[in-house]
């Protein structure tokens, strides 16, 4: 009698473990970004990503008081000016209030447009792979727009080049 049970223990577990196997086997789809949030720059205008079609563009999503986020601006800005000839733009997307971005941008200018996304950018950016709500966090899109990479820290910038490199003129 406990042998039986205990058999029957033994294979309910061997169902149980099977039938959560076969459910992470399964193909799950690849979910579509959440539509664009809006984004304005520091004057209030309203901008969208088509603005940048045709080119390689980096989306950087960062704060102020990130601190690996202040640390990849400055290399960003320097690619920037390097590589914005052969079709490279860098955007950084600030999670932050629009005051502590326009105190932050004084100390430490960028050569790149920053705009400030509403309260919907951060589930914009996990729509785009940021899976941990992490910042930094940067989206690669090729010159149609497409997705090449999403990459969660520190986007060191020989990563990037060695990215986007394949893509310029």
């Amino acid at each position: 009698m406990i042998m039986k049970r205990a058999v029957m223990v033994v294979l309910a577990l061997l169902a149980l473990v099977a039938g959560i196997s076969v459910r992470h086997w399964q193909t799950v789809p690849i979910k579509a970004p959440l539509p664009e949030p809006m984004l304005v720059d520091l004057e209030g205008r309203a901008h969208t990503l088509s603005e940048w079609r045709g080119k390689v563009l980096v989306l950087n999503f960062w704060a102020t008081w990130c601190a690996p986020c202040r640390e990849e601006m400055p290399e960003f800005s320097r690619l920037q000016s390097e590589l914005s000839s052969r079709g490279l733009q860098f955007v950084g997307v600030a999670i932050d209030e629009p005051s502590e971005v326009r105190d932050f941008l004084k100390a430490h200018p960028v050569n790149y447009p920053i705009w400030i996304a509403d309260d919907n950018g951060p589930k914009w950016a996990d729509s785009l792979g940021n899976d941990i709500s992490a910042l930094p966090f940067s989206v690669v899109f090729d010159p149609d727009g497409k997705i090449v990479k999403a990459h969660i820290g520190i986007f060191h910038i020989e990563d990037v080049k060695k990215l986007v490199l394949p893509f310029l003129k």
